[in-house]
């Protein structure tokens, strides 16, 4: 009996490992490693669990005698249960058999999985869990001598889980450093070419100048000479912008008016676009404002028009739609890919030729254009950096397309209004700082207690000492590094000899951390340098707390 028994574990074993070295998709890969795992164990429901930072990212099960109806209520059970499982398992690091009797912790868990008799193997790597597998079946329960041959296929199925995730990081990690030298490349071509490009821009605004003083100031002119000048505006922001391609900048964002945006583009398509495309403008009113760089949005936009036109060969209809966006739970399923609240929805739709289901895979890969070479256009890069915007926007961006009947593409971009502002969650939170720059302390007191903090606020590390050891109690400390008499890292090196415990954020100016400090480091959670934005010491409080 048991060498027969050791003869089908090695046949699973080995139809397994046949998997491992020709299947690719983890799906397909998870579906067979859980077969052979479950035809021997003889069971009829089996479910594996994919764990990340001690949570549930996904689930992927085989049901025998289609007990399971709805996988999203099976998997809102399992994680409401896994919270409670999740501390016996980190506790015990073994398997665990689950029945349906009363006093057993998987008891709720055979219920939903209609199997009185269950199985729960975690699987860990490194002292973390990776995999955890679930077992049921009806007749009778799990033994402990078959549940060690049971854990070498999941530990099995768990390494090749880990196997495929890090040979697609892998893949991602040299794509990316493919594409990073290809952007320092064209990078320190765009700069080059940037600078000979600003002395033409130069020579061009000094004409417009002249030719305004020189021109008889008609409507037309006018019209025409304030087109010129606003795309030399847009040029000589975008020459900023190939300064620094490809190099990490920061840039100030801003309210945008988006209907502004869209005046601008009616201009340029109305004044430059072949007559022959018909150009019909669906832009509402009062569309809501946008948290960004004016520059880059209208780079976007106007890089989906130019698109559009040389789709159409120029000829065709281009439209362009623009409304206000409203996401609650009503519609919410509808946008699967977009959080609740406001947005700025706008469409580019042509009736040119079309993207194949093939191309439109790749459509946002850099360097990607379905342009004919020989034309001498068509780097690839319009359709990325328009992503790349969207993206640093917080927005989203997507295609639709048909063959022979044109191309759609759709932008959702956050709303922002710098009117609301988010009410401080209440807290019973106690915040001490110590500071001998009253004003800089009194400030940052206020501002704590507008977010909702209690604030008790002395002027020296001597005083902190004296208020925390008058039975006060604190839940964090802000402390300055720079004050007479006793500076902070000598008042938290004292705090932690009469056992104060509690987060320590240490503001400061200037600060050499070296071995003369070793002792008191050891109590500072956070270091903050001044000068420093509310945002950023709000952040380390929220953080620490």
């Amino acid at each position: 009996m048991i060498e027969q028994e050791n003869l089908n574990l090695l046949t699973e074993f080995q139809e397994a490992l046949s998997l491992l070295a020709k299947e690719k998709s983890l799906t397909i890969l998870v579906e067979g490693i859980l077969s052979k795992i479950m035809h021997y164990s003889l069971s009829k429901i089996g479910v594996v669990l994919f764990i990340e930072e001690d949570n549930i990212v996904d689930l992927q099960y085989s049901d025998l005698t289609n007990s399971i109806k709805n996988k999203e209520e099976i998997e809102s059970e399992i994680k409401k249960d896994f919270l409670f499982l999740f501390k016996w398992i980190e506790t015990n690091k073994k398997p665990l058999i689950g029945s349906a009797d009363k006093n057993n912790i998987a008891q709720n868990m055979t219920r939903y999985l209609n199997s009185p008799n269950l199985l729960i193997i975690p699987v860990f790597f490194d002292e973390r869990l990776f995999t955890v597998l679930i077992l049921g079946r009806r007749d009778k329960k799990y033994k402990i001598s078959e549940i060690k041959n049971i854990e070498q296929l999941t530990f099995l199925l768990s390494y090749a889980v880990n196997n495929i995730k890090t040979k697609e990081l892998n893949a991602v990690l040299q794509t990316g450093m493919l594409q990073s030298q290809k952007l320092e490349t064209i990078g320190k071509l765009a700069s080059g070419m940037a600078h000979d490009f600003s002395n033409i821009l130069s020579s061009i605004f000094g004409s417009l100048n002249l030719l305004k003083k020189k021109t008889a100031p008609t409507e037309d002119a006018m019209r025409l000479l304030e087109n010129i000048e606003n795309c030399s505006v847009r040029a000589k922001d975008l020459t900023k912008s190939l300064l620094t391609f490809g190099k990490p900048t920061v840039k100030k964002q801003e309210s945008v008016g988006m209907n502004n945006l869209f005046e601008e583009i009616n201009k340029v398509i109305n004044q430059t676009f072949p007559k022959e495309i018909n150009f019909i403008n669906l832009v509402k009113p009062e569309l809501y404002t946008v948290l960004g760089v004016s520059t880059e949005i209208y780079q976007a936009l106007l890089n989906l028009c130019v698109n559009a036109k040389e789709a159409m060969d120029g000829k065709g209809e281009l439209t362009v739609f623009a409304d206000n966006l409203f996401i609650d739970d009503m519609n919410n399923y509808l946008y699967p890919f977009l959080n609740k609240g406001e947005y700025v929805y706008l469409s580019v739709k042509d009736t040119g030729t079309g993207i194949t289901e093939e191309n439109i895979r790749k459509i946002f890969n850099p360097y990607f254009s379905t342009k004919k070479k020989e034309t001498g256009s068509g780097s690839g890069l319009g359709l990325y950096v328009t992503y790349g915007i969207i993206k640093e926007h917080n927005g989203f961006i997507n295609v639709e397309s048909e063959v022979g009947k044109g191309t759609k593409f759709n932008v959702y971009l956050p709303s922002y209004d710098p009117m609301k502002k988010e009410t401080p969650k209440p807290t019973e939170k106690i915040i001490m700082i110590a500071d001998d720059e009253i004003m800089l302390r009194d400030l940052l007191a206020e501002l704590l207690e507008s977010a909702g903090y209690s604030v008790i606020k002395v002027i020296s590390g001597k005083e902190a000492l004296k208020v925390l050891t008058e039975e006060i109690k604190i839940d964090l400390l802000i402390i300055d590094y720079n004050m007479p008499e006793m500076n902070g890292l000598e008042c938290i090196k004292r705090l932690h000899e009469l056992n104060l415990n509690f987060p320590v954020i240490l503001s400061t100016g200037s600060l050499t951390l070296n071995n003369k400090y070793e002792d008191e480091i050891k109590g500072i959670h956070k270091i903050v340098y001044k000068p420093y934005e509310f945002e950023q010491m709000l952040a380390a409080i929220q953080e620490l707390l």
